[in-house]
């Protein structure tokens, strides 16, 4: 039989675990590794007294069905660790958070950035009434109003058919002109 100085110890013991998962069911780390095939990663987490480099945890996507996206995380990406016991076993990386390393694509409050990985965009703007795409110094914008393209040349099948393209034979009357050349 076990005396009152073991019971109270053991619950000591078991409080302290119980502290230690609790703190450790939402952490925020920095990716370090990044096995996009198998949808996981390693993150350095640096919320202890010294930093600890996570095993392989798999990261959420938007969507896993019918509809399936591929979004992996990036090395330097902070990102916050979820694990329902507080057991890094179980975790999964729930989502990013912008750093002074990562910053936000926009400052706007009326521009949703869909995407942003390097020179492309895909932003939605004005409280929905454009949708922008944009590489370098090229956008193409669609709204209700019709599609707009700046910066660049625009071509279709090899052929341009922007504000530079020119038309041969042609005649004045009904006659149709030639095609773009």
């Amino acid at each position: 039989m076990r005396g009152l100085p073991e019971i109270i110890d053991d619950h000591r013991r078991r409080i302290a675990e119980l502290e230690r998962r609790l703190r450790s069911q939402s952490r925020i780390g920095v990716v370090t590794e990044v096995d996009a095939g198998n949808g996981t990663a390693r993150v350095k987490l640096q919320d202890g007294d010294q930093p600890f480099l996570t095993g392989w945890i798999p990261w959420v996507e938007p969507s896993a069905g019918a509809n399936k996206t591929h979004n992996p995380p990036s090395v330097g990406q902070q990102v916050q660790i979820a694990s329902e016991s507080g057991d890094l076993h179980d975790a999964v990386i729930q989502g990013s958070l912008n750093s002074d390393a990562n910053g936000r694509p926009s400052g706007a409050g009326d521009e949703y950035v869909m995407l942003s990985v390097g020179a492309a965009k895909i932003t939605v703007t004005g409280g929905g009434t454009a949708i922008v795409f944009s590489v370098g110094g090229y956008s193409l914008t669609l709204s209700s109003g019709g599609a707009t393209n700046s910066g660049g040349a625009l071509t279709h099948d090899g052929k341009d058919i922007g504000k530079t393209h020119t038309h041969g034979g042609v005649l004045s009357g009904p006659a149709d002109t030639q095609p773009p050349n």
